[in-house]
């Protein structure tokens, strides 16, 4: 825990013994129970937190067994930190420095590997972020349960109003899974609630209010060792307003300006200036008490505020013309000399209070500013090459020596100079992003690619950072920005293979995320980018392989040529990922074609592969496709099967995941007709699709339609209409029967045969995986329309006896050949397949032929 308090006056701890109180009960009730407890002190900037936890640290070291105590201070400057305080709780607790070299730190962590992510090492090993996350968030469980293990575990996490989301995630997740006596412990100012209204509710809050006038002048009066100088009460506590850190600031104003003097062992206020007054904020008395340093020292203290609330005295006499003391800071109580350093060889320093570094850093011209960053940033630089984890600090400090809206002015006739600190800003913001994204930082990295376009480098460079854009928007299921960023990197790119890779990029992961995109994309655009993939790609390479891929997923009639080339070249080439992407095409393409039987031998082989497979996306596509052709072939107790082990997969990803997770299991119920199952799980669909509305999803709306019909189907029509209404609202455009399957079906229970006859004009439309529930959709419909043509044409080739769409075939063709035999066939075919509530419809239909 780091110090704090006013020199020369004496440390007071006033109004607070409720809530020491309070925090005690917490980690007491952690260690009795032996598991964690989420405490947050909420206060204004200056009220006390920090006081309020040193003297939890001190009583805490009278408890037996005496617990493990760490901190850790979120960031208010900089991106991809979210980490940052686990970062220095996790040096504090092995004794790493800042300093020590990558492969120290490695052999430090042994095998707790992948917690160097938080220090932003590259441990990633080219895992997919959402599997790194998943292992980084259990492995810091497992570090705070084993830290735990042998006495309890206070951890500090300050400053929390600047923390990530994911950091915040983390923390929740941490109160809530791990195993021991943890007490987390965080402070934050009150914006934390208005930004994360929930965090309340995560534990327990401790709010510090202002200190009443009372407790403000017993405040004084501790300071001042019971030697309170007459006048100086109204003078302090009229303006501070019950915050401890104002009054401090006064008082040291005073004493800085010797009106306030220690004398004889008492206190002695001098008569005040006729224009002495005390400033209306903490941050104005701030800005004064600094103004009152010598010029040396002022700029000492910020281009120490440039560096960070913590920083060393090796880079401030660099960074600073002259020779400073920084005895003064220390004797002003600006600063604190603390008993170790993180830099070997370093003296380390911490600024008392970030508003001190927030005031003194305001207070910084921008031209000496950027200066300092740039100095700074070089200084970083040379504690040695390849310092991955001092990539998002050297991006910062980069990035702001050059920020374009104040570079022409700041480096005026240094053009040379601002053009090498703009080279060395995009290098650190591209591999700070490249880092941010292994650790599912998105926001944070999209910050940092967009900073280093903003600085305006090469065409070629500038193409690399558009299609490190296009594969995060592609990550975050975002169709449209990741068809932007793709389409700007091929204006800026000239390099044939790059835009072969490119092409292919584009139209592979649009084929094979063919639900995401709000309106479904012109075939002429996706054909087009295969078309310039295929031209430019080298024969043996990966962009034929993806252009292949994706010609098979995006048109059925040329599937399973296109897949059986695209696997052949995948096996050659090796990639596992590659191979097992050309395997689902292969197996969907013979879906398509009714060929359920070797659609089912490449789906086992995608799952021979799913060792070799680290893309969870990949990971749980490997089960759903196995789903298909189980149903293709009857098979619903493997695909029930199936269908659980993708939904347990999906649940530990993203929202959007899970939304596929329990779309699986409704899919599956829709075509075994399991409407009351699906109502059991409808409750969990519809909170599915509200936490993914961000992302656009054919699943959104085509999940509340199956919940609307199987309402339907039970009799709750205005349940129903409620469920198709938002179904409605959230739906996408130009998808065919994927949506109009389930709409036709909700026509046909309803009699509304003018609707059904509009929605099987429609087409049938990509993805392939709603083939099954779009096809015998559009066969009931137009035989209800008694659309003869139609239905023989449909069902030409859907007849193959025992699987899934031939009764749904007899069936249709029954009712518009008014042929009983064919029905009684149907009914038999629906009832071998366990296919009872459809045989049982057929029944009802018969009855009313």
């Amino acid at each position: 825990m780091r110090t704090r308090g006013v020199s020369g006056l004496r440390r007071a701890f006033v109004g607070r013994n409720d809530e020491l109180e309070r925090l005690l009960a917490a980690y007491r009730a952690a260690v009795d129970e032996g598991r964690p407890r989420l405490v947050t002190i909420l206060g204004d900037a200056g009220v006390g937190k920090t006081r309020l936890v040193r003297e939890l640290w001190e009583r805490l070291s009278n408890e037996s067994p005496e617990p493990l105590r760490r901190t850790g201070r979120c960031l208010p400057y900089g991106q991809a930190i979210t980490y940052w305080p686990l970062a220095e709780v996790l040096r504090e607790h092995l004794g790493l420095l800042d300093s020590d070299p990558a492969e120290a730190v490695l052999a430090r962590l042994g095998d707790r590997r992948l917690l160097g992510l938080a220090l932003g090492l590259d441990v990633a090993e080219g895992a997919h972020p959402l599997l790194v996350r998943d292992r980084f968030q259990d492995a810091w469980a497992e570090f705070f349960a084993d830290a735990a293990a042998e006495r309890p575990l206070v951890v500090l996490i300050e400053d929390l109003h600047w923390a990530d989301d994911q950091l915040l995630d983390l923390l929740e997740r941490l109160a809530a899974d791990v195993q021991g006596p943890v007490l987390l412990l965080a402070t934050g100012r009150p914006e934390l609630l208005d930004r994360r209204p929930g965090w309340a509710r995560a534990g327990e809050t401790v709010d510090l209010q202002a200190l009443s006038a009372e407790e403000s002048f017993l405040l004084l009066d501790e300071l001042l060792a019971g030697d309170l100088p007459g006048g100086l009460r109204d003078l302090v506590l009229e303006r501070a307003e019950g915050n401890p850190f104002f009054v401090e600031e006064v008082l040291e104003t005073l004493i800085d300006r010797r009106l306030l003097r220690r004398e004889n062992g008492g206190w002695t206020l001098a008569e005040l200036p006729p224009d002495f007054d005390v400033p209306d904020s903490v941050q104005a008395v701030l800005s004064s008490r600094i103004d009152l340093l010598e010029p040396t020292e002022k700029e000492a203290l910020q281009a120490a505020a440039v560096i960070g609330r913590v920083f060393w005295s090796g880079p401030v006499y660099e960074l600073v013309q002259g020779e400073p003391d920084l005895r003064v800071l220390e004797e002003r109580d600006f600063v604190r000399r603390r008993s170790g350093s993180a830099m070997a060889g370093e003296r380390e320093y911490a600024i008392k209070h970030g508003l001190t570094r927030e005031v003194a850093y305001a207070s910084l011209p921008k031209a000496r500013r950027a200066r300092l960053h740039a100095a700074f940033a070089a200084w970083l630089e040379r504690l040695g090459e390849d310092r991955d984890d001092l990539a998002s600090l050297l991006a910062h400090h980069y990035a702001e020596a050059v920020r374009p809206e104040d570079a022409d002015l700041v480096w005026a006739g240094n053009e040379a100079e601002a053009a090498k600190l703009r080279e060395r800003a995009v290098v650190w913001l591209r591999r700070a992003g490249s880092l941010a994204i292994t650790r599912y930082e998105m926001e944070n990295a999209l910050v940092l690619f967009r900073q280093a376009l903003a600085l305006e480098p090469p065409d070629d460079v500038q193409a690399e950072i558009w299609r490190a854009i296009g594969k995060l928007h592609a990550l975050n299921y975002e169709g449209e920005l990741f068809w932007n960023a793709m389409e700007r990197s091929l204006e800026l790119s000239s390099d044939r293979a790059i835009l072969a890779e490119t092409y292919a990029e584009l139209a592979a992961q649009t084929a094979a995320r063919g639900g995401m995109w709000p309106q479904r994309p012109p075939l002429e655009l996706v054909d087009g980018w295969i078309a310039q993939a295929l031209e430019l790609a080298e024969p043996a390479s990966a962009a034929r392989a993806k252009a292949l891929i994706a010609t098979a997923m995006w048109h059925w009639s040329e599937g399973v040529e296109a897949s059986t080339e695209a696997s052949e070249l995948a096996d050659r080439l090796g990639d596992p990922e590659l191979r097992a992407l050309a395997y689902i095409a292969r197996s969907l393409s013979h879906f398509a074609s009714v060929n359920y039987d070797e659609s089912l031998v490449w789906a086992d082989r995608v799952r021979a592969l799913e060792p070799e497979i680290r893309d969870p996306d990949l990971q749980v596509e490997v089960y759903f496709t196995g789903i298909l052709p189980a149903i293709g072939l009857g098979d619903f107790h493997e695909a029930r099967r199936l269908a659980r082990i993708h939904d347990e997969l999906n649940a530990r990803l993203s929202p959007h995941h899970r939304l596929h997770g329990v779309s699986g299991l409704l899919e599956v119920e829709e075509l075994a007709g399991g409407w009351e199952r699906i109502s059991e799980l409808e409750q969990r669909a519809v909170g599915a699709v509200e936490g993914n509305l961000d992302t656009p999803c054919i699943r959104n709306s085509r999940s509340l339609l199956l919940c609307a019909l199987a309402r339907l189907n039970q009799g709750d029509e205005d349940e129903a209409r409620r469920l198709e209404e938002r179904a409605d609202e959230v739906s996408l455009e130009g998808y065919g029967l994927t949506l109009g399957g389930p709409r036709i079906r909700l026509a046909l229970a309803r009699g509304d045969m003018d609707r059904v006859e509009r929605l099987v004009g429609a087409e049938h439309t990509f993805p392939q995986v709603f083939h099954l529930g779009s096809q015998t959709a559009l066969l009931d419909g137009l035989a209800a329309l008694r659309d003869r043509p139609r239905t023989e044409r449909e069902t030409e080739r859907l007849l193959k006896p025992g699987t899934y769409l031939e009764p749904f075939a007899l069936r249709a063709l029954g009712l518009v050949r008014e042929d009983e035999e064919l029905l009684q066939r149907a009914i038999q075919r629906f009832e071998a397949l366990g296919l009872d509530w459809y045989a049982e419809e057929t029944r009802e239909l018969v009855a009313k032929a």
